[in-house]
């Protein structure tokens, strides 16, 4: 029901009396007043609506998985990769010049990526000390087996920048998930509450979102769950704690914040 805009003849008469107004103006000034009205409580009830609308539409990040972290650590993180990780690279940096085992691919970009080595799927070899695991070790002894099959020149040419790895993508990938995993752990006993690795470990979004920050290094890592510690004790439930992920995220340096939102917000995460 419209709310109304009721006022007697009497009312009427004191304000064209008070103000020494003729009744047609007096009239077009009540209807005109009846109208804001009726329009201010039919965009109240739009906007009502709208909230409750949003409110529902997002529900499902609310959503809780099963299974252990070990059982589903493959397909999140594999997702984190094909959406947030690049192929590999090879450039020349001076870091990189001194480091590289077997040289370098001069057809790769160079300057821009700094202090940077060696890097497939975002592991970068030295930086990230990725060859003190066996898994790592095996990850990039691969690449370093094609070296030597290819030589340098043709292998260049094969690995182009950005190259996924061609038939050894997939395994590749599940030894980059591997690797990521025992960065996810080590972090994860450092800086979460008991609670919170339960609600992260329940809900894929959330876990998603902390595998992507194993790459992001231990100090995001820790800033990313010291604020989900905190909102965990306030009550918050986890479509809470995923928008105040995406926040976090935002209040960084870190790159591909609208795509990460994207991705951990998308109704169907469609993982394989």
């Amino acid at each position: 029901m419209k709310n109304r805009f009721i006022i007697t003849e009497s009312d009427k008469e004191h304000i064209k009396n008070m103000h020494n107004l003729d009744e047609n103006f007096v009239e077009n000034l009540i209807a005109l007043f009846g109208k804001k009205n009726n329009k201010d409580a039919e965009g109240s009830k739009d906007t009502e609506g709208t909230k409750e609308k949003d409110t529902e539409d997002d529900s499902y990040l609310n959503d809780k998985s099963t299974g252990s972290v070990d059982s589903k650590w493959m397909k999140v993180t594999k997702k984190v990769i094909d959406k947030f990780e690049g192929g590999y690279w090879n450039g020349s940096t001076p870091k990189n010049n001194q480091t590289s085992k077997l040289g370098i691919c001069s057809n790769h970009p160079d300057g821009s990526m700094g202090a940077s080595t060696e890097t497939m799927f975002g592991l970068d070899r030295y930086n990230g000390s990725i060859e003190k695991t066996s898994d790592g070790q095996e990850f990039f002894r691969i690449i370093d087996k094609q070296k030597k099959d290819l030589g340098m020149d043709k292998f260049c040419k094969k690995w182009k920048w950005g190259y996924k790895g061609g038939d050894l993508e997939n395994k590749l990938k599940d030894l980059a998930a591997k690797i990521m995993k025992h960065s996810y752990d080590r972090n994860a006993s450092n800086y979460f509450s008991p609670e919170l690795r339960k609600r992260v470990e329940n809900n894929d979004r959330l876990l998603m979102h902390f595998s992507y920050a194993s790459w992001n290094g231990p100090g995001f890592f820790q800033k990313f769950a010291r604020s989900l510690n905190d909102a965990v004790k306030s009550g918050k439930s986890d479509k809470e704690l995923l928008k105040q992920a995406i926040a976090d995220r935002k209040n960084s340096r870190l790159v591909r914040q609208e795509n990460v939102a994207k991705v951990l917000t998308d109704p169907n995460l469609n993982l394989a």
